[in-house]
């Protein structure tokens, strides 16, 4: 399996969060999202292969250190 660092669109999160529940983890990442933009900080809800981190678009450097992370299991 290729890991890479996936953008999740806002409504698509939305729409697993309602299908997934209000303790799930869309749910969790969502609202940590919204907290975040409140205080006008640009953040998005990023997945990498099976984890979700909440931050700013990564560049390329950092992209590769996330993915080396979650290939070795430390993410």
């Amino acid at each position: 399996m290729r890991i890479e660092v996936e953008k999740i669109p806002d409504d698509l999160l939305e729409a697993a969060a309602q299908r997934e529940g209000p303790d799930s983890v869309e749910a969790e990442i969502l609202d940590t999202l919204r907290a975040e933009r409140a205080k006008d900080r640009q953040v998005h809800a990023l997945r990498i292969g099976r984890c979700w981190i909440t931050g700013p678009i990564p560049d390329a450097r950092t992209e590769l250190v996330l993915i080396k992370l979650a290939e070795e299991g430390e993410l």
